[in-house]
């Protein structure tokens, strides 16, 4: 797959089908929008194109704080990639973005930078400054181009109507489930180990330290998790957020690995969660933070004692 930045990059040389939205999550309505993009590129002897924004319009307007990421940007390539998309266009979304109405991002990045001849929009896609722009809007302009325009239908999971802010109440909510039938995975994060302070360590309780960059994250807590080491998957308990017990001031998530002791600074790794067993809480002492750490830890391994399901 190809990632090209817009407009940094040199625009596509040759016309394409693509689809357009923030994709966060990359979930089972935004994976029906590429497939069938994909479908449709491959019948018109065309490059498929997914473009996406980066910061998210949300994060540009409030900070990158304004929303709950739910799949950082070197995470959503990895899933295009595996879905088979030709081309992954990142659109800089900054002031002069910003300020396109809905015509000028017609004209500007979809007719003549992307070369766009047929488009599938969400049914809830909105564009341009004051979100002025929608379907009604992109297909009348495309029809006097000789662009194909197509709304695809929202995609409903036990009567909701599958959304990344949906999957945001779910992941809150700890309803690990929910979550999975509408992201059509476990919902996990991919990140790089980092050296961190070693308290885990010092504790008894190594862990796995991966700082969480990519804006608010929709967990905090201690999770009963997975992590895929290499090709090999291994049962862990997670914590995520500030660790103020030991003065924690980034906000990261805390790996330990059952019956694991390798060195594996600088790989990347991928957590998958399956339950939350409690509220990250700031103990009174390092004694009470051991106590809770272990009985964490059995409650991981009574969960996989259960637990019949396997890493997709």
């Amino acid at each position: 797959m190809n990632i090209i930045r817009y407009p940094h990059h040199q625009p596509l040389s040759v016309p394409c089908c693509l689809t357009i939205g923030n994709f966060d999550g990359v979930h089972l309505g935004h994976q029906a929008l590429i497939n069938r993009v994909c479908q449709q590129a491959v019948s018109r002897g065309m490059p498929s194109c997914v473009v996406t924004m980066k910061p998210l319009p949300l994060q540009y307007f409030g900070g990158s704080g304004a929303v709950e990421i739910l799949t950082g940007f070197k995470h959503k390539a990895r899933i295009l990639e595996r879905m088979n998309v030709d081309v992954m266009c990142v659109l800089n979304f900054n002031a002069a973005m910003a300020r396109m109405s809905a015509e000028q991002f017609f004209e500007q990045v979809l007719w003549h930078g992307l070369q766009a001849r047929y488009i599938l929009i969400g049914d809830d896609f909105r564009f341009g400054k004051g979100r002025q722009g929608g379907a009604r809007e992109l297909q009348s302009w495309g029809a006097q181009c000789g662009m194909e325009v197509e709304q695809s239908s929202a995609v409903q999971v036990a009567d909701s109507r599958v959304s990344s802010s949906q999957i945001r109440r779910h992941l809150r909510a700890g309803n690990f489930m929910s979550a999975r039938d509408m992201l059509g995975r476990d919902f996990n994060v991919i990140g790089r180990v980092a050296h961190g302070r070693k308290m885990g360590r010092d504790l008894g309780f190594p862990t796995l330290n991966i700082e969480l960059k990519s804006g608010a994250f929709p967990l905090h807590g201690v999770y009963v998790t997975r992590v895929r080491i290499g090709a090999q998957w291994y049962q862990s308990v997670t914590s995520v957020g500030y660790n103020p017990t030991v003065g924690g001031n980034a906000m990261r998530a805390e790996v330990h690995v059952f019956d694991f002791s390798a060195d594996v600074y600088g790989q990347t790794v991928e957590v998958l969660f399956y339950q939350k067993l409690r509220n990250e809480v700031e103990f009174v002492s390092l004694d009470d933070l051991i106590v809770a750490i272990k009985q964490d830890v059995q409650a991981g391994h009574d969960f996989f004692a259960a637990y019949k399901g396997e890493p997709e």
